[in-house]
């Protein structure tokens, strides 16, 4: 049987397409996303004027975006990056037209809150992974573009919800953002399924994508010589014309020996063709193997300590800046100043990240920390509308960037095979943290009486994520000193025998 191969659609081609739809969907994401801060306003005012009530609503949306991320990583592993955009934009579509006709706040925790923060879920994970499929060589800039889209929602959510606000009021605001949300259908569709078919091992080179035809199975030289180049792992590759296949460099995992022309494919890491209930709960239990990597379990609490100090800074943000004197309308011009430097960062990371001689973690360490000071020292300067502004830009200049740094070093923790799964995980743990942070930081502010002590709290956590990210380089340094030093004794001893 003769196998057709295709590598025109890598970092080229219909790759542009998927970026661009990716870039769509993130926007999406990050308009309903960026927006509860805004219509907690409007929920003090129609439904009930309890602070800490009325903060659960966006905290259980973005927090269940991202809490439930394992389970988005585990559905896109098994019906493909089309259908799980399909699925978050029907969830997100059905949460926001039954939120519409809430009265209470229960039930807006429930549709706003539980199903559209479901469906925000499941488009993230996508725009996660579909990059990665699709680029090789310009990944990091290609997640820098897809992370723009979610600071350009950021850019366009508060202006467009408070003229929402002022026209509709709070049920056709959300109504409206229920049908402009379902557009990520559009964006979906343009994500080709990947349709498993026969595999075989095989070594090409990166300047060589017009070989296309690979020998019969009863060739014995299935395996092509990389002289010029390093080799790229071919991981999928289809029997027909038909069917996909997927181009990955697994050079930064160490999957590929420079010593060998052969490379063999790993087994999935999960395995669609096993039926039962054992099968797949021992799935689920292979997926948390990751684990036991001490330096991706330190990122993720990283990642935690980080988005509960955005969630308690930014939640609140609108409200804070409103009783330091600013107007409803000055309050969500703040979030457009946060969502023009959020642009500009999630862009100037990508590019960043693609210098191979920057480690990633580093960068994410330096915004950290300088997001955390600017946090910090927010009350000392938030008294006027000018320097609210100021903070917007700083914050969303430094902060944002690290939306696009997470793809990259999940990428670098963990093997290409398990990334799914791994960012799902890495979703989680920061809704760990969107989850906690506008209910800690009410609960701050009632005990306080000021709202710059939410401030004090959030920026010392963010510096606290700075100092724990940094130590996931210490060690991620001596994982990979001891898996070296593993496989020389592995071939010490070959050697010998």
């Amino acid at each position: 049987m003769n196998t057709r191969m295709e590598v025109a659609n890598i970092d080229r081609g219909y790759a542009w397409v998927v970026l661009v739809a990716a870039f769509c969907l993130q926007f999406l994401v990050g308009l309903l996303a960026y927006s509860p801060g805004v219509m907690n306003i409007a929920m003090l005012d129609e439904i009930e004027n309890d602070l800490t009530k009325t903060s659960w609503v966006g905290s259980i949306n973005f927090g269940t975006c991202t809490l439930l991320g394992p389970v988005a990583g585990l559905i896109q592993d098994k019906v493909g990056s089309r259908g799980t955009a399909l699925m978050g934009a029907t969830f997100t579509f059905l949460g926001m037209t039954s939120a519409s006709f809430c009265r209470s706040i229960v039930g807006l925790v429930l549709t706003y809150g539980f199903i559209s923060g479901f469906g925000l879920c499941l488009a993230c994970n996508v725009v996660g992974v579909v990059a990665g499929n699709y680029f090789l060589k310009r990944r990091e800039i290609a997640y820098g573009v897809c992370s723009a889209g979610g600071g350009m929602g950021l850019f366009v959510s508060g202006p467009l919800v408070r003229y929402l606000l002022r026209n509709y009021n709070l049920s056709g605001t959300l109504l409206l953002l229920g049908a402009v949300e379902f557009h990520m259908c559009v964006a979906g569709v343009t994500f080709r399924p990947v349709r498993h078919g026969h595999s075989q091992s095989m070594t090409v080179t990166p300047k060589e994508p017009a070989a296309n035809e690979i020998p019969d199975e009863s060739d014995s030289s299935v395996h092509q010589q990389a002289t010029n180049a390093e080799p790229l792992l071919i991981k999928k590759i289809e029997v027909d014309d038909t069917n996909e296949f997927e181009l990955t460099d697994q050079r930064r995992h160490g999957s590929i020996s420079s010593s060998h022309d052969k490379v063999s494919l790993s087994p999935p890491l999960y395995h669609p063709e096993k039926k039962g209930i054992k099968a797949r709960i021992g799935s689920v239990f292979i997926a948390f193997r990751i684990f036991k990597q001490v330096s991706f379990l330190m990122y993720n609490i990283s990642l935690t300590l980080w988005t509960l100090a955005e969630s308690a800074a930014v939640f609140h943000l609108p409200y804070y800046t409103q009783l330091k004197g600013s107007s409803s309308d000055q309050a969500a011009t703040v979030f457009t100043a946060m969502g023009f430097g959020s642009v500009i960062s999630r862009i100037s990371a990508g590019l960043i990240t693609s210098d191979s001689k920057i480690p990633h973690i580093i960068i994410q360490v330096g915004l950290l920390g300088i997001s955390g000071m600017i946090v910090l020292f927010f009350p000392l300067y938030s008294n006027t509308y000018s320097t609210q502004l100021v903070f917007g830009i700083l914050y969303g200049t430094y902060s944002q960037g690290i939306n696009t740094l997470i793809g990259p070093i999940v990428l670098d923790l963990v093997s290409l095979k398990e990334v799914p799964v791994a960012y799902g995980f890495a979703f989680f743990f920061q809704g760990i943290g969107y989850i906690l942070g506008p209910p800690v930081a009410s609960w701050i502010y009632k005990l306080s009486g000021a709202y710059d002590f939410t401030y004090v709290f959030a920026g010392s956590s963010m510096v606290l994520s700075s100092v724990l990210a940094a130590a996931v380089g210490v060690v991620r340094r001596k994982d990979l000193q001891r898996m070296d030093a593993r496989t020389l004794d592995v071939k010490q001893d070959d050697v010998k025998y």
